[in-house]
């Protein structure tokens, strides 16, 4: 059951986000900017957009006052902000468990919390595959871990591309030369979702009644989601042109993996080719159930991947 978010028997919503500077944030701002909604955005210091609909937070996750101003009055809380990056574990526990549960702990002394979103990850699902992976999966602890008068909902999306990516978007770039980095095992199936459909989630759950202690995951049009074999068919009829899987096999990625993450550690950069990246581009199964997630919000996806790649051109 829905409203909409601005209606005469509704109060006005003060939407707090944290990593509102990201791809998904991006998207998502404009998104409520277009619907004239009232947004705190924590940031560190990059403002992407000036409007008066917009009070832009600075200060980070560690920082407990600026954690008070965000979250002040505001009637939902969309949680983005998350690392994926990184050389330790240390690395990514501090920003995404530890950063969720500063917020958790600055909720609890208001007295009317807000309604909490946690983006998460599909990655979340296998902890033992990286250090990302398990941060994102102590988040989502934190929730479960929480008082009782938090109401939060976990959304659990898979690889998110679109305008603006910098994740999936270097292996597409590599398609459009011929050529798309895979798993030895081209059978190996998973999902996919179009960041619009990934913000239209997050609008249908600012507009829902009451949604508490779900954890649901997120695809696109493909409830199945999608093979390598796939993919790469889907390529080659986008780009027109033949694209060859370079299959890489799961020693040669970990080794890759090793070899990047010490220099990155030795450099001082953070890796995004690490032995954990390589474990879950590994993993043999990515696919996303979003069927309970369509019960529940007043969602659907809309953009299948052949519709996405066009919206990248």
């Amino acid at each position: 059951m829905s409203r909409p978010l601005c209606s005469e028997s509704r109060a006005p919503p003060h939407i707090a986000v944290t990593g509102g500077t990201g791809f998904i944030g991006g998207h998502l701002l404009s998104e409520l900017l277009a619907r004239g909604l009232a947004v705190r955005i924590l940031t560190r210091g990059k403002v992407t957009h000036q409007s008066r609909h917009i009070k832009w937070i600075q200060g980070s996750l560690e920082s407990d006052e600026a954690l008070d101003e965000l979250v002040r009055d505001a009637t939902h809380l969309v949680h983005l902000a998350g690392r994926v990056r990184g050389n330790s574990s240390a690395d990514f526990m501090q920003s995404n468990m530890e950063g969720t549960r500063r917020l958790l702990d600055r909720c609890r002394l208001l007295n009317q919390s807000p309604r909490l979103l946690l983006v998460s990850s599909l990655a979340a699902r296998e902890p033992q595959l990286s250090y990302y992976a398990e941060s994102k999966r102590m988040a989502e602890a934190c929730l479960h871990r929480a008082h009782s008068g938090i109401e939060w909902t976990v959304f659990r999306p898979p690889a998110v591309y679109g305008p603006g990516d910098t994740e999936v978007r270097p292996l597409l770039d590599g398609a459009s030369k011929g050529f798309l980095i895979t798993p030895r095992q081209l059978e190996h199936r998973l999902s996919l979702i179009h960041v619009k459909d990934l913000v239209a989630a997050i609008m249908a759950w600012l507009n829902a009644d009451t949604i508490g202690g779900e954890l649901l995951e997120l695809s696109d049009t493909s409830p199945d989601g999608y093979s390598w074999q796939e993919i790469l068919e889907a390529l080659r009829r986008h780009f027109g042109r033949e694209v060859r899987a370079v299959r890489l096999p799961k020693r040669l990625l970990a080794a890759i993996g090793g070899v990047n993450q010490g220099l990155g550690t030795l450099f001082g950069r953070d890796s995004m080719i690490s032995p954990g990246k390589a474990r879950e581009f590994s993993h043999p199964n990515w696919v996303a159930d979003s069927e309970r997630a369509q019960g529940i919000l007043d969602w659907r996806p809309r953009i299948s991947l052949t519709e996405g790649l066009h919206q990248l051109d």
